[in-house]
C-alpha cells in the first residue's frame, strides 16, 4: 500500500464545520460583552457629570438656591470636566425637578434612543445598584424608557 500525503475531502469539511461553531458561538457572546461595556460606559459618564454638578454648586450655591435659578445646562458643567468635548452631544441632560418648598433635585441624564435592547436590559440589570431611574420623579428604570437618569444633587 501507498501511504497518502495530506487529508481527505470528509477531514476538511469536518474541521471546518467546527471551526463555524466556534466562530457563531464566540460572536454571541461578544455581543453580550459590548452591550455591557457601553452600560457601563453611560454609568461612567453619568458619574462624571455628577461629580462636575457638585462641583459647580460648591462654587455657586447661592444663585442656585435663589428662588429664580437659572436653567441648568450641560455647558455649566464643561469647566469641571477633564473633556468636555465628549459631553458637547445632544444625548447628555443635565436638569432640576421640585421647587425650593418641596425640595429640589438636580439630575444628569442620558439620551437612549437608538441604543440596543441588550444595552438597556444591561442598565436595567444595574439600575437598583446603581441609582438608575427613567424620570426625574424616581421612577425606577426599565428598558423601554427613552432616558436614563442618575439624581446629581
Amino acid at each position: 500500500m501507498k501511504m497518502r500525503k495530506g487529508f481527505t475531502l470528509v477531514e476538511l469539511l469536518i474541521v471546518i464545520v467546527i471551526i463555524g461553531i466556534l466562530a457563531a458561538a464566540m460572536l454571541l457572546s461578544s455581543g453580550s460583552a459590548t452591550a455591557s461595556a457601553e452600560a457601563s460606559n453611560v454609568i461612567s459618564d453619568l458619574r462624571s457629570l455628577k461629580a462636575a454638578s457638585l462641583m459647580l454648586y460648591a462654587d455657586s450655591m447661592d444663585l442656585f438656591n435663589s428662588t429664580t435659578p437659572p436653567t441648568l445646562a450641560v455647558s455649566y458643567l464643561t469647566r469641571y470636566m477633564d473633556n468636555p468635548l465628549k459631553f458637547g452631544s445632544g444625548n447628555y441632560a443635565f436638569v432640576r425637578s421640585g421647587n425650593i418648598t418641596n425640595g429640589v433635585r438636580w439630575w444628569v441624564g442620558f439620551e437612549l434612543t437608538g441604543k440596543s435592547k441588550e444595552m438597556k436590559d444591561k442598565l436595567q440589570g444595574k439600575a437598583a445598584t446603581v441609582g438608575l431611574y427613567s424620570s426625574t420623579q424616581y421612577g425606577t428604570f426599565s428598558n423601554t424608557s427613552g432616558t436614563v437618569y442618575m439624581v446629581a444633587r
